[in-house]
């Protein structure tokens, strides 16, 4: 084995979960395993509309320290809480017209 490279444990056939996968590539380099990469050709569809939001930095700093505690992203968390607290909002009807108007602006 020339002296630069070192071993590496194979990659999984099959991992079990999400879980698992992750937890093999957070302790595994995949610059490692560059030469047994294949091509992968694949489409996505998003059914989330990415929106930044500034967090005051206490807000930040505790929503983070939950996310990692719930084992969840930050993304995930942000979302879940915003879906509770709306849930409890009415909301008034708005024209059609005026809600065209604010999609364009968002």
């Amino acid at each position: 084995m020339p002296r630069n490279k070192r071993a590496v444990d194979p990659i999984p056939e099959r991992f079990k979960d999400e879980k698992e996968a992750a937890a093999f590539w957070d302790t595994h380099s995949v610059a490692d395993y560059w030469d047994e990469m294949q091509e992968a050709h694949f489409e996505m569809a998003f059914d989330k509309m990415p929106k930044a939001v500034a967090l005051e930095y206490p807000v930040a700093r505790k929503l983070s320290a939950v996310s990692r505690r719930e084992n969840k992203s930050v993304d995930e968390l942000v979302n879940l809480l915003l879906k509770e607290w709306l849930a409890k909002k009415p909301l008034s009807k708005v024209s059609p017209a005026r809600s065209a108007k604010a999609l364009k602006h968002a």
